[in-house]
């Protein structure tokens, strides 16, 4: 895995989900890993659902921010700017659909990106939220990219 995570290549950033400026936010922090982008994310204990478990519009985030940031660096990787992200790029979410085939427990989470593929602005994603090994959540996720004005 690679040592700056892609959300720190993004500052300044206050998405609820991946801002690393966002005191109220989740805090991911997402890698490389071959092909597949990772996090390793664990649950406060206000984030309960029903007992004992995930809340699942926390899991549903989680697959988003992590999804859309996948996508932001394979196209960064794409134009050369693996180091430094393009600060005129960005992704937003176009549709998201999260299936949930097991609770999640209250405890640390493994999350996997794979970018499926691209079709001009739209990145498909298939992400998958793993507990202990097992897959609990997955999302396919296509971010659409935004080109702003320099």
């Amino acid at each position: 895995m690679s040592e700056v995570s892609i959300q720190e290549k993004m500052r300044p950033n206050h998405c609820l989900g991946c801002g690393l400026d966002n005191p109220y936010g989740l805090h991911i922090e997402s890698y490389w890993d071959g092909n597949e982008v990772v996090c390793h994310w664990s649950p406060k204990d206000y984030m309960t659902g029903p007992p004992e478990c995930l809340y699942g519009g926390i899991s549903a985030s989680l697959i988003d921010c992590h999804s859309v940031n996948a996508a932001l660096a394979h196209a960064n990787r794409q134009q050369g700017n693996d180091d430094q992200f393009d600060p005129a790029m960005s992704m937003v979410t176009g549709t998201m659909t999260v299936k949930y085939l097991k609770p999640v427990p209250m405890k640390a989470v493994e999350l996997r990106a794979l970018i499926d593929k691209v079709e001009g602005r739209k990145y498909m994603v298939k992400t998958a939220l793993l507990s202990d090994g097992v897959v609990c959540v997955t999302g396919d996720v296509i971010a659409i990219r935004i080109d702003h004005k320099k």
